[in-house]
């Protein structure tokens, strides 16, 4: 279905405006919404800071993290000091769970921001994990720049694939079960990786601790 969202009709330019009230209009910018791939794209890229903006005033949006408003402003909130990030041009919003939203950017890869760190009890990355180019962090506010995977016409069978990793790695599955494919996807390699990290988690807080020491340990070492 269509949702109707904003460009700036008046005459007062986006920079100007911008200067005015710190806060951009939204009138009347078409993009295309999928409720079932939870997809926004736009018909031409946008910056990050202004599809951020979009999910807002989007009532259509209103579950999972975008859905959250005050979480939406507070990205953009803890964000404005890295216009890199806020900066980067957008082509849609591709996907969002309870915590984290994730957007396409035009120079095909995937910008993910997370309320809080994205990996469970502040694990490390596994090799199930998608390859993440570039990260960091503002606040409660954390960005991912990952490769971006795809998704469609996959076979089931993958998720099993996804699932003998994780617990191959030490970890335990969550919210993982056969037939969840919007949780796994295929890199341009080949390769299989799963799409939220909340998915694998410590089998225990022990686990976890004895993780961390270890970790600890090996850096002290080098």
């Amino acid at each position: 279905m269509k949702i109707q969202s904003g460009f700036y009709t008046n005459k007062t330019s986006f920079k100007k405006q911008k200067q005015a009230d710190n806060k951009p209009r939204i009138v009347n910018n078409p993009y295309s919404y999928d409720d079932y791939f939870s997809r926004m794209e736009y018909k031409k890229p946008v910056t990050l800071q202004r599809a951020l903006y979009d999910i807002i005033n989007e009532k259509e949006l209103n579950d999972g993290v975008v859905g959250e408003k005050a979480t939406i402003q507070r990205f953009l909130q803890d964000l404005k000091g890295d216009k890199k990030i806020l900066d980067r041009k957008i082509l849609a919003l591709s996907g969002y769970g309870s915590a984290a939203a994730a957007f396409e950017s035009a120079d095909g890869k995937i910008i993910k921001l997370t309320d809080g760190n994205h990996f469970p009890m502040n694990r490390p990355a596994g090799v199930f994990d998608v390859p993440v180019y570039k990260k960091g962090h503002n606040g409660k506010t954390y960005y991912y720049i990952e490769e971006k995977l795809y998704r469609h016409n996959l076979p089931s069978y993958l998720v099993d694939t996804v699932k003998d990793m994780i617990k191959q790695s030490g970890y335990k599955t969550v919210d993982l079960y056969e037939g969840d494919m919007h949780q796994i996807g295929m890199a341009r390699n080949g390769r299989v990786y799963l799409l939220d990290a909340e998915c694998a988690q410590y089998k225990t807080v022990f686990h976890a601790l004895f993780d961390k020491a270890k970790r600890v340990l090996l850096k002290s070492r080098i």
